[in-house]
């Protein structure tokens, strides 16, 4: 009874794992643009605004700029997807950065990430 308990385990702890790699996925699936008149908590300015806005690194390099705003409807963003630049190395697809992890320093927008959090974002396929 033990074989089969730890099997049961096993094969139930797997399935998880792989529930939260779905889920993820469908997260990242499911955002959509934001309304380019909606305001962007935080940053007083529109969806479009902030749209093509250059995104610098904590040191001041400058690593993407943002493609779009998304969030879960039309009128709620959640975050902003980034096309990182080739020589910033992390990565070429655009990926989605949490709202709160964009930070607006005078007149630049900065996010304090490197390739290995990068990597772990959410692609963005508009």
């Amino acid at each position: 009874m033990t074989k089969l308990n730890t099997l049961i385990t096993t094969a139930t702890l797997a399935l998880l794992a792989g529930a939260g790699t779905s889920f993820a996925q469908a997260q990242a699936t499911a955002l959509v643009d934001i309304s380019g008149k909606t305001m962007v908590p935080g940053f007083n300015v529109t969806a479009d605004d902030l749209e093509s806005m250059n995104v610098y690194n904590a040191a001041g390099e400058k690593i993407g700029e943002i493609e779009d705003v998304v969030g879960t409807d039309a009128s709620t963003p959640t975050g902003v997807a980034i096309d990182f630049e080739r020589s910033a190395n992390l990565g070429r697809e655009h990926r989605v950065v949490d709202i709160t992890k964009v930070k607006q320093d005078g007149l630049r927008l900065v996010v304090d990430i490197d390739a290995a959090a990068a990597a772990q974002l959410p692609v963005y396929d508009d």
